[in-house]
């Protein structure tokens, strides 16, 4: 009686085994030419901003120099004075628009990410009549016939 429920829950473990598999989150975003070009979409627009903000930074720089020097008239310092004022608002704003272009940036980059991989590991899924597809760095362990991450990295870099 033992041996025949030893090897029903051998059949069942073995058949549920096969109704799974796992991807490396970690790995995908590592390696991922698709994710490596949002990435880099992602650093030209912060770099733009940053390169408006030193522009800007730098002229009220050369603005406050040149009040320094003390040969202005009172309404030329005046107006140097709110040019400085007008150019920091300006910044302020700038950095403002700056955070929150980005964020939108950044979550609009994760959600297309997100979509597309859960698209493309349910077409697996569905292809292999996998019941479940789970993150491999949340399990203790796992067999590698399990991990599906390469297929999933082939498909993601092909669809850029």
């Amino acid at each position: 009686m033992k041996k025949i429920l030893s090897s029903l829950l051998l059949i069942a473990s073995l058949s549920y085994a096969v109704d799974f598999a796992c991807i490396d989150s970690q790995k995908i975003i590592t390696q991922s030419k698709y994710v490596a070009k949002a990435q880099e979409e992602f650093r030209a627009l912060m770099d733009k901003y940053q390169k408006e903000l030193t522009e800007r930074q730098k002229k009220i720089e050369q603005l406050r120099k040149e009040l320094q020097q003390g040969v202005l008239s009172e309404s030329a310092k005046k107006k140097k004075e709110q040019e400085i004022q007008k150019l920091e608002r300006e910044m302020r704003e700038l950095q403002l628009e700056a955070q929150e272009n980005l964020n939108k940036k950044k979550d609009e980059l994760e959600e297309k990410l997100f979509t597309r991989v859960q698209t493309i590991v349910s077409d697996i899924a569905k292809k292999r009549n996998l019941k479940a597809v789970v993150d491999c760095g949340t399990m203790i362990y796992y067999s590698p016939e399990v991990d599906i991450t390469s297929e999933v990295l082939k498909e993601l870099d092909a669809s850029q």
